[in-house]
């Protein structure tokens, strides 16, 4: 009987201890008019765990802030494609868990394999903290608007978008509250002139067609006018590319003050008969504005022009010629793939082509490698030689000396001779486009 008494007093005393090691708090939330209160928990077998419970519990203050305030007025106005909304609505999140002052910690603790912790912010600070920096930053918002409109004003474009975009960086922590003055919402006409800068945004071209013929340059310039609403934007970067066909153009310019950049086609590279170049806002453009905020600005929001190149007689022919020297056979027909790819069409007839490409190979072998396979060593040579079969003129000059090549002992010698072209061939599909870039007739 005494027994049975002692154990049921150690199982109560047991019990008694269990609950006392448990606070209540961990299973059931404590309430306060005076405090918001917030619980954290995190698994101990994380590394960090004490930090993730923390940052938890900070952002169970912050939820129930959010819920006391009104962003709706700002919200609405981003909400153009959904992407915009939640963009700001995650950036908003993890800024109160951030920018939440006068946190205090309460208790912890540990039990089951988790780490829990009880944090308390006192209302009253709270409510002074956050109006100070309210109004700090509707007045820094504020300041940044009317300096990204006086921007605007002058059509100084990269200025403005970087004025709009750090008063939203400014404001950007506190859209949660109510950021107005004199009935004006500050973050939402920040984002709607940030918007705006790339609206109404046009190119026009002096041509929309230009005549070319392959490997030459075109002396008249494509001018490109940037404007904006019917008004001409000077100082920001257009670029001119291929985007079908391929050459070589003027890099990318600003504007001058007739909102007018310039492009010059130093050569055409490709022998198809219709080609196209799209001139449009340089990357640079929205490459300067901070992370957050360029993928606010699609591509569809940037104007573009495009301009047709037509070749105005065939593409420019090659005969291609072996030379004496020649040792790798069967290597012309993979360098005649490359030249026919997009550069020349490849006649028959050397009287007529425009271009004479002459090519030489040469196989020297060398010492043997042994081992469990002997190798033989061999040395191989490309040149490539291409001249203006009117006037002699070598346009280019392409050549691999003694590439190295290791082929079995055993191997016939047309296996050498492929394993030989290659590797030479690895090296020329690489470099010889490179060398064919820079022709011009």
């Amino acid at each position: 009987m005494k027994r049975y008494i002692l154990f049921i007093l150690v199982a109560i005393s047991y019990t008694v201890i269990s609950l006392a090691q448990t606070p209540s708090w961990v299973s059931k939330r404590p309430i306060s008019d005076k405090e918001y209160i917030g619980i954290g928990m995190a698994e101990t077998k994380i590394g960090d765990y004490i930090d993730i419970a923390k940052t938890n519990a900070y952002a169970d203050i912050a939820s129930q802030i959010a819920t006391k305030v009104d962003s709706e007025a700002f919200m609405q106005t981003v909400d153009l494609d959904g992407k915009s909304r939640q963009l700001f609505e995650e950036k908003i999140k993890n800024s109160m868990v951030a920018w939440i002052e006068g946190v205090e910690i309460k208790e912890s603790h540990t039990g089951d394999g988790k780490y829990y912790i009880y944090c308390t912010l006192d209302k009253k600070l709270y409510k002074k903290n956050v109006e100070a920096r309210r109004k700090e930053a509707v007045e820094k918002g504020l300041d940044y608007l009317q300096k990204g409109h006086d921007a605007m004003a002058e059509m100084n474009l990269p200025q403005a978008t970087l004025l709009y975009a750090k008063g939203l960086e400014i404001v950007e922590p506190w859209t949660f509250l109510n950021l107005s003055k004199d009935g004006m919402n500050i973050p939402a006409e920040l984002y709607t002139a940030y918007i705006n800068v790339f609206s109404g945004m046009a190119i026009t071209t002096n041509t929309a067609n230009i005549e070319a013929e392959t490997f030459k340059n075109v002396n008249i310039p494509v001018a490109a006018c940037l404007s904006k609403n019917g008004e001409v934007v000077p100082n920001v970067k257009l670029k001119a590319v291929f985007v079908n066909g391929d050459g070589a153009i003027t890099p990318s310019i600003a504007t001058d003050y007739n909102g007018t950049a310039e492009f010059y086609i130093t050569n055409i590279l490709s022998n198809e008969k219709i080609q196209e170049i799209r001139i449009s806002v340089d990357d640079s453009f929205i490459n300067s504005l901070p992370d957050s905020y360029r993928e606010l600005v699609g591509s569809d929001n940037l104007p573009t022009a495009k301009v047709t190149v037509t070749l105005s007689k065939g593409a420019t022919t090659a005969f291609i010629n072996l030379n004496d020297q020649h040792d790798l056979e069967g290597i012309e027909r993979h360098i005649s793939n490359i030249l026919s790819e997009k550069y020349f069409k490849i006649s028959e007839d050397p009287d007529i082509a425009d271009c004479f490409v002459d090519i030489s190979t040469q196989l020297d072998m060398g010492e043997v490698v042994s081992g469990v396979y002997n190798l033989n060593t061999c040395y191989c040579t490309l040149i490539v030689k291409i001249y203006n079969n009117q006037t002699q003129e070598l346009l280019t000059e392409y050549s691999l000396n003694n590439v190295k090549v290791l082929a079995p002992e055993h191997n016939t010698v047309e296996e050498t001779i492929s394993m030989c072209i290659r590797e030479v061939m690895k090296r020329a599909k690489r470099e010889l486009p490179n060398k064919l870039n820079k022709i011009n007739l």
